[in-house]
């Protein structure tokens, strides 16, 4: 199995003058995923999918459980072969560019040390992936709309090969012809490269539209792992038929 999760928790601690508050972000998770596949899952304010994304990217430790990619705990990974596993693709994507770099220096620097002597080819080729021309290179971040700025992170995910992207709310600040970009986007590159592609987000439209697999979360568990086609159907479970109805499904 590429990703397995076993019962994975992890509490956040408000400390107040009179006291602490304890928060349950994820509690008793457990997830699996094969490689190539992609996926959505949704919830949501404070259901813990986004602590489960920024977990399974090793941007954020937990309390208790396991995470292992291919059957290895992600503890065991440094920095720079984990970079090469997953790579994740934030909400706003002008906070994750340096705005005083040009896209060409923001690119070369996802290499890391020593950027192989055809970077420049690998780099075009990326471009063309994420549907953007090599002309974008010689300009910067605040030059280019959120959608297109979106695409550019994505580009720079894929400049390291990962086996996983794992996408934050990328659609947050969107209009509604950029999502459809987006998601077009990452079909594209899961079905030309394999990469398997996590979808985080509480647009339940979105991500009926961009995976098969559907998990739902609530109150840190996954309360539903099936097809987008039976999560649509749903009708026994009160969180999901809300989720449904508030969204216009």
């Amino acid at each position: 199995m590429f990703l397995e999760v076993k019962n994975l928790s992890k509490t956040y601690t408000d400390k107040k003058f009179f006291g602490e508050n304890k928060f349950n972000a994820l509690d008793g998770v457990d997830f699996s995923m094969k490689d190539g596949e992609s996926l959505s899952v949704i919830g949501g304010s404070g259901s813990g999918k986004t602590t489960f994304g920024r977990i399974i990217s090793k941007l954020l430790d937990f309390d208790g459980g396991s995470v292992k990619y291919y059957g290895k705990d992600i503890k065991s990974y440094n920095i720079t072969e984990f970079s090469g596993i997953v790579q994740m693709i934030f909400q706003n994507p002008y906070a994750s560019l340096n705005p005083k770099l040009k896209i060409r220096s923001s690119l070369l620097e996802a290499f890391g040390a020593g950027a192989p002597s055809n970077a420049e080819d690998i780099i075009e080729k990326t471009l063309e992936s994420a549907g953007l021309e090599k002309k974008i290179l010689d300009n910067f971040p605040h030059q280019f709309s959120g959608g297109q700025r979106q695409r550019i992170a994505v580009a720079r995910a894929l400049i390291k090969k990962p086996k996983l992207i794992v996408a934050d709310e990328p659609f947050a600040s969107l209009d509604v012809y950029s999502q459809n970009n987006i998601t077009e986007i990452f079909k594209s590159v899961r079905k030309n490269t394999g990469v398997s592609i996590i979808l985080i987000t509480h647009d339940i439209a979105a991500a009926i539209k961009f995976a098969d697999r559907m998990i739902i979360m609530n109150e840190g568990k996954i309360i539903k792992d099936d097809s987008s086609e039976n999560v649509f159907k749903e009708k026994e479970n009160a969180y999901i038929t809300d989720l449904l109805a508030a969204m216009e499904i």
